[in-house]
């Protein structure tokens, strides 16, 4: 899809890329662009996070640390991101990202303080409706959702002491959408975009970004009307993380974006997300409702 100017009016920027392309890729266009960097991925050791940090490496991080619940798989995903890129020490730490003692125990054996964060623990256990759903099982995707992204950001921002940093959190789609059966997975990455957000005032750079990925864990579970829908590929997720590290990217801080859009055609609409303030999610009151307290005369 191109991006045509005709006139005062643009043809609208699609959600058209499903797998990874020149413009993110970590050995093209985003070559050396995590050169000697620091970066962590929690849920590191499978699918998206794995990927994730694969791309960093590729992209020259002189350190990734994954962190997850299970050893076999971290040592597994250690050795497959060390063999492709060996200037690359990869660090896996098994880590429960829902226990604050986790992890801050996590960030107190770091190697350094992370030049990147990325935010990937996640889950949809719940995918009943609110009436027939198990309270437990309901509340574990906040927990997992939520909670973690909370704690690692804060333990993160303590670690920076006032320095710069870079947090991403992986969102969703679906925290645009109202589905039945996805009552809590939803409305935990509606609070994601919204945390991004409070992460942002404190100046440190952070976008939440979605992913509609069919071979990941969550995305053989999900429902199956859903799954015709989860057309891109790890690859994508992958690059589209190490592109929102840098530095040209830092117009989307404090947003949500979907990991679909072609970044090179969304750097063309910089100006207008800037001045509408765009890629946020706000209640919408329409022409004539008003959100501003009026004052008693």
């Amino acid at each position: 899809m191109e991006h045509i100017a005709a006139g005062s009016k643009t043809q609208p920027l699609e959600r058209g890329k499903h797998d990874l392309y020149p413009f993110i890729d970590a050995t093209r266009a985003l070559k050396n662009s995590a050169k000697d960097k620091v970066v962590l991925v929690t849920g590191g050791s499978r699918s998206i996070g794995r990927s994730i940090a694969r791309h960093f490496a590729l992209a020259g991080a002189k350190n990734v640390i994954i962190s997850a619940r299970n050893q076999v798989s971290l040592d597994e995903a250690k050795a497959s991101i060390e063999k492709e890129s060996p200037q690359c020490q990869v660090l896996a730490v098994v880590a429960d990202m829902t226990d604050a003692r986790s992890v801050q125990q996590l960030y107190d054996d770091l190697p350094g303080t992370p030049d990147v964060i990325v935010n990937n623990v996640g889950a949809a256990a719940c995918q009943e409706r609110i009436f027939d759903s198990k309270i437990d099982l309901w509340w574990s995707d906040w927990e997992l959702n939520v909670k973690a992204c909370y704690l690692s950001s804060r333990a993160y921002l303590h670690a920076l002491a006032g320095k710069k940093g870079v947090i991403l959190n992986v969102s969703s789609s679906v925290s645009d959408l109202t589905n039945p059966g996805l009552s809590s997975y939803a409305s935990a990455k509606t609070a994601i975009n919204r945390l991004t957000e409070f992460i942002h005032l404190g100046m440190v750079a952070s976008e939440a970004w979605e992913r509609g990925i069919l071979e990941t864990g969550m995305g053989e579970k999900a429902p199956d009307y859903f799954k015709p829908f989860l057309y891109d590929t790890l690859g994508l997720a992958g690059g589209t993380a190490v592109y929102l590290s840098t530095p040209r990217a830092s117009f989307l801080d404090g947003r949500f974006i979907f990991a679909n859009y072609d970044m090179e055609q969304l750097e063309t609409l910089k100006d207008e997300i800037l001045e509408k303030d765009l890629l946020k999610q706000r209640i919408q009151f329409g022409d004539n409702l008003r959100s501003a307290v009026v004052p008693p005369s």
